[in-house]
């Protein structure tokens, strides 16, 4: 289905309305606003500038008038700083391409419509006056911040092909990964996103107290993995032998995205083995199954799931020692803040086809596991460390982006 035709911005003739695209240009995604992963309030004729001026929203543009953490409401919006719709409008004059980037999880979670958001930011763009495009991520897709998506997508669908100088851009936002106490007036930033995504984009950086009150620069953390340095310190894994030429069972073990599957299609598939996934078949019981039925019918096999516990991997192993067979463990030793990072990294590399998974899978994996020793019965037990290969440069530099 292509996308809708976009509407007039702010100080056109046509009136200006939001429009819901797919972002991509594609088939539905799934989650996010209904099937749009991304909100798009754009112009076909308003011009393409060369400087684009980024803001996230609330907390950066915007506050709630009844001071509570999240607004009761469209309408229960003030300006951050009475100097904010001055700023934008001499932006505008200045000549560069105002834009907000938002995200917006709550669409997807079902608490607010995205109605609401589009009225509210319509309001907003009223009061100044000025066109204004908006982005805003529906939901934990590939569009989210820090993801770069957004504005790509600006870039390569809104800007009437003129090419943006991202150097002499800005973007400003309020996750900025600073820590408690570095303002007597505010708590911790929630998180580093939009630092982030604008050191992705290679965009200068400023917080709203930076930019629109000439503060200074606060200490701050990324709060996760540095990529570029995990790169710089891996090394590259020896070409081994993985697989037997006897009938075995191979049980993996590891978080979500330590690069399980892929090792799997990799070492193991090539060479006949069977791969058994709770992902294809839903259920624990539904693959101890479909181990037994490969063992029976004489073909290797290898339980591609997290495996986290000694209880777990004890069903396979028994089914093992039944047919009297060599049951050996391959440990993924990827650190989970890496396999936080990695579960980001597939999510963007696929442009949303493969949805990141929830902490909540993370949460669970940390709590059961305990490390695969050959006390419980396997034959061997091999350590896999990180050793990252890409197909292609681009997954190279979307693995290099701050997640």
């Amino acid at each position: 289905m292509p996308p809708r035709p976009k509407r007039k911005a702010r100080g056109e003739q046509e009136p200006r309305k939001f429009d819901l695209t797919w972002g991509t240009g594609g088939d539905p995604l799934p989650g996010g606003g209904g099937n749009h992963p991304l909100l798009v309030l754009s112009s076909d004729t308003d011009g393409g500038r060369s400087k684009v001026a980024g803001f996230d929203i609330d907390g950066t543009l915007i506050t709630t008038k009844t001071g509570r953490k999240f607004p009761t409401g469209p309408k229960d919006w003030k300006w951050l700083y009475p100097s904010v719709p001055k700023a934008l409008k001499q932006l505008h004059r200045d000549g560069f391409r105002v834009a907000f980037f938002t995200n917006q999880a709550g669409i997807e979670k079902l608490r607010v419509k995205p109605e609401e958001i589009m009225s509210k930011i319509d309001d907003m763009i009223a009061q100044l006056d000025i066109p204004v495009f908006a982005f805003v991520a529906t939901g934990t897709n590939h569009f989210r911040k820090p993801a770069i998506n957004k504005w790509v997508y600006f870039e390569e669908n809104c800007n009437q092909g003129e090419k943006v100088d991202r150097k002499e851009s800005i973007f400003v936002g309020d996750a900025a990964g600073r820590a408690k106490g570095w303002s007597e007036r505010k708590p911790r930033d929630f998180s580093c996103s939009d630092r982030k995504f604008a050191a992705n984009l290679g965009v200068p950086f400023q917080t709203p107290e930076e930019y629109f009150l000439g503060e200074d620069a606060a200490p701050f953390s990324w709060g996760t993995v540095d990529p570029v340095d995990l790169l710089e310190k891996a090394t590259p894994s020896p070409e081994l032998q993985y697989h037997a030429q006897e009938t075995e069972m191979v049980i993996m073990v590891g978080p979500p995205a330590s690069g399980k599957s892929t090792f799997c299609k990799t070492v193991f598939k090539p060479h006949g083995y069977e791969i058994i996934n709770r992902d294809t078949l839903g259920t624990q019981a539904k693959c101890l199954k479909a181990a037994k039925a490969a063992i029976e019918n004489g073909n290797s096999c290898v339980i591609d799931n997290t495996n986290p516990s000694p209880d777990v991997r004890a069903d396979y192993i028994d089914i093992a020692n039944e047919a009297e067979i060599p049951c050996r463990c391959f440990f993924m030793a990827t650190p989970l803040e890496l396999a936080n990072h990695l579960n980001m990294t597939r999510q963007n590399q696929t442009e949303g086809e493969a949805r990141r998974v929830p902490d909540v899978g993370y949460n669970v994996y940390k709590k059961k596991f305990e490390e695969p020793s050959k006390d419980e019965g396997f034959s061997e037990v091999v350590r896999v460390e990180f050793s990252p290969k890409f197909k292609s440069e681009r997954d190279e530099e979307i693995f290099k982006q701050w997640t």
